[in-house]
């Protein structure tokens, strides 16, 4: 890039500078707008001209993300919040949501989030952000957070781990819920767990609770809720040996 063209002028670095001390890295067109006080069409080149020199990047329609002013990068907006703008009212989850616990240590290339919404992907800086639709009533155990000013929200260690049961059904997933239940079983509110599975269908909860005694975790309250219930489940597609306390097929290497 032409380093002549990147040199912000007097009235543009005033404005990202208010823009930042009044809301963040992440801004709407009308919060440009009335910053401005000129005509919609002036605002337009103004913004056409900052994204062409990389100071505003835009995320979706009204949307632009504010490089930072001393690295001229975007590397400081939290993945979280720009989720968030993408899809309002979706929280982040899986290996992210594990990652921000402390519970996943390689920093994901690929943001997941749950939403009430039908299933969308973006592209947003070299990474990948995918919603996939879930239940209205499957949509809590997150947390609301707020990261240098924008907003976002992040499945709870606990609604996380229920969402890689209930979303992928394949045997990376299995060994890797072994391994985090067995990681954060000391972490882990069981009352909460429990709870909140109860939004889940009744086969996520039989997977569950196995997984739960390979773990060491007591399941003796998810077990009681299950009693009487009609039906199995599989842990994985391949599941051929069957665990009557849980009513569920499973897989020979999981046990040993």
């Amino acid at each position: 890039m032409d380093m002549k063209k990147t040199i912000l002028s007097e009235k543009e670095l005033y404005l990202l500078e208010s823009l930042i001390s009044d809301h963040g890295y992440i801004v709407t067109s009308r919060q440009i707008e009335a910053k401005l006080g000129i005509s919609q069409q002036a605002v337009r080149n103004l913004v056409g001209k900052m994204v062409r020199n990389g100071w505003l990047v835009r995320i979706k329609k009204g949307y632009f993300a504010i490089a930072n002013l001393e690295s001229h990068s975007f590397s400081n907006i939290s993945p979280l919040a720009i989720a968030q703008v993408l899809v309002p009212n979706s929280y982040v989850s899986f290996e992210y949501a594990l990652n921000y616990h402390g519970y996943f240590d390689q920093l994901p290339a690929k943001v997941i989030s749950v939403a009430a919404s039908n299933t969308k992907r973006y592209e947003f800086q070299n990474t990948e952000y995918l919603f996939v639709k879930a239940k209205s009533e499957m949509m809590k155990g997150f947390e609301e957070i707020t990261i240098e000013g924008q907003h976002g929200r992040v499945a709870e260690l606990e609604k996380a781990l229920l969402d890689f049961l209930h979303f992928r059904r394949d045997s990376y997933t299995v060994d890797l819920l072994i391994e985090k239940l067995k990681e954060t079983k000391n972490e882990i509110d069981l009352f909460k767990m429990t709870d909140l599975s109860s939004a889940y269908p009744i086969t996520l909860r039989r997977r569950l609770g196995f997984l739960f005694d390979l773990a060491g975790i007591d399941s003796g309250r998810l077990h009681q809720n299950l009693k009487g219930t009609p039906g199995f489940a599989k842990l994985t597609k391949k599941s051929n040996l069957f665990n009557a306390q849980w009513r569920l097929y499973y897989e020979d290497r999981f046990t040993k």
